[in-house]
């Protein structure tokens, strides 16, 4: 076994057999919307200038997935595994431009890291990927896209039967951006809406985050009256054979109070 994976038995008989009836993620994927009032977040980051709404957003999930392991765990082979640490992915985009491109940040966040180290290893994954040098799974790719196509075919059936045996090659692991515990789109970066977003076949990748514009909508306050809030729309993405919906709905329920509530989400010793 890996390090840091582990083998976990299925909490009940009807989880146990779902990889079995439902093998490929296309089939067990699940969608929840979520509106985050980011109000209070907005003003606590102008006024505390520590982060950007993005990395506030990563740090947030990062924090509910250290208190709901069961979200950082995937299926591969019909069987059950729980990570250790955490990979998060996201995507950087060097220029926003038609031009510009884009590339992948992996930021793996293990369980000693407090927020600041959180924070800081974010930014720095941003800053290297718009430095725009070559990144390893850049060159990979750019090295099998001028494989000819049977070879290529070939070459991914291979890492299929590898991956489907937990043999895949560690070198390819750490760099490949869908070998992770969750990835995250920041939409609202280039003014569109959230999607709902599929989960890959490849890799391992059980949580898709999407994360929509900032928008002035009307909302209920607390005592039901109408009232004006900046809010972000969120589609989330999961695959169901890792946990049940209750626990999906609870873990999102943390998420969401996160966000909303910066004095909990900063702190520790981000503040000091």
């Amino acid at each position: 076994m890996k390090k840091g994976i582990s083998r976990i038995p299925s909490p009940y008989d009807l989880n146990a057999i779902m990889p079995f009836i439902m093998k490929r993620r296309c089939d067990s994927q699940v969608f929840y919307n979520v509106d985050f009032n980011v109000g209070p977040l907005l003003a606590w980051i102008d006024e505390n200038k520590v982060c950007t709404f993005f990395q506030a957003m990563l740090l947030a999930l990062v924090k509910t997935m250290r208190e709901r392991p069961g979200l950082n765990r995937f299926v591969m082979g019909r069987r059950l595994y729980q990570r250790e640490d955490m990979d998060i992915c996201f995507i950087a985009r060097r220029a926003y431009t038609d031009e510009g491109s884009e590339t992948s940040v992996k930021m793996r966040v293990k369980q000693e890291y407090d927020d600041k180290e959180v924070i800081a290893r974010i930014i720095g994954g941003i800053s290297e990927a718009k430095e725009g040098a070559e990144k390893d799974d850049d060159a990979v790719i750019s090295l099998l896209i001028k494989l000819p196509g049977f070879v290529l075919r070939a070459v991914v059936n291979i890492l299929t039967w590898l991956e489907f045996h937990m043999c895949f090659p560690k070198s390819l692991e750490k760099i490949d951006p869908l070998h992770c515990s969750a990835f995250v789109a920041n939409l609202g970066s280039v003014g569109i809406e959230a999607p709902f977003h599929h989960l890959y076949e490849w890799g391992t990748c059980s949580l898709f985050v999407a994360i929509g514009k900032i928008g002035k909508k009307l909302v209920p306050d607390e005592s039901g009256a109408p009232a004006v809030r900046n809010m972000v729309e969120v589609k989330v993405t999961l695959d169901e054979r890792i946990a049940d919906g209750y626990y999906f709905a609870r873990s999102l329920d943390i998420f969401k109070s996160y966000v909303e509530n910066p004095e909990t989400l900063f702190e520790s010793s981000i503040q000091s």
